[in-house]
């Protein structure tokens, strides 16, 4: 319990996907197989990505959404090592950053960190790295998969691809996975992310600059002096 616990906190944090532009064939009729092939082609470039994002709580014996909250997100893979970094500023600055097997998470309001080592937990990191670094065939080992019809979000076409995964470890953090592919970028530009409560996490991109030129130092967290310091 105190391990679900932990990687739904973690993924309440942050989750997301993205991938580079494919020359597209037109998005017309494609196929599960076709859309996870653009996926893999887009991923296999993937250096860094910039965007803003956005992301609301649904709770569903309230049948509401939370105010949500907004800011930016940075990512970049650099040899065998990966390095995320979500910037709410909206409605509450808060900072999260993952980093050489750690995780922190800065709330400067109340001027506490959390921080994280994420140990041999390292690989439930798949979860908020779905579609960085993970493949078709890993997706379809991990997840039955099923291609909805095409929808349009915020004035972008998108294919939704639903994943419910095949084990009852990973179902027991998400029943049911949402991406929304983009038809041009061929990106997941929204997430959903349904908990076997039926709440979930509502995720969009939006203004996604890919491999841009981002620096590690980027990942670094500067602190006051007096900051409190939780966890190990």
């Amino acid at each position: 319990m105190k391990s679900c616990r932990w990687v739904l906190f973690i993924s309440s944090l942050l989750f997301a996907s993205v991938g580079l532009p494919v020359q597209a064939e037109t998005a017309e009729s494609l196929t599960l197989e076709q859309v996870l092939t653009k996926i893999d082609q887009v991923g296999a470039s993937l250096r860094s990505m910039s965007s803003s994002i956005s992301q609301k709580r649904w709770t569903d014996i309230l049948q509401e959404f939370d105010q949500g909250e907004s800011g930016r997100f940075f990512f970049l893979k650099e040899k065998d090592e990966i390095y995320l970094r979500k910037e709410i500023d909206k409605p509450q600055e808060n900072t999260l950053i993952i980093s050489e097997g750690k995780l922190l998470y800065y709330q400067p309001k109340i001027k506490q960190l959390q921080k994280y080592d994420l140990g041999n937990r390292r690989d439930r990191t798949e979860f908020l790295l779905l579609g960085f670094s993970s493949n078709k065939q890993a997706l379809k080992e991990a997840y039955q998969i099923r291609l909805g019809k095409k929808e349009t979000i915020e004035g972008r076409e998108a294919y939704p691809l639903e994943l419910t995964p095949k084990s009852q470890s990973l179902s027991a953090y998400f029943s049911q996975i949402v991406l929304w592919i983009d038809t041009t970028l061929w990106v997941p530009i929204q997430q959903k992310l349904v908990e076997p409560t039926r709440d979930y996490l509502l995720i969009r991109f939006d203004d996604i600059d890919l491999n841009p030129n981002i620096s590690k130092s980027r990942f670094d967290l500067k602190l006051p002096k007096d900051v409190q310091v939780v966890g190990s």
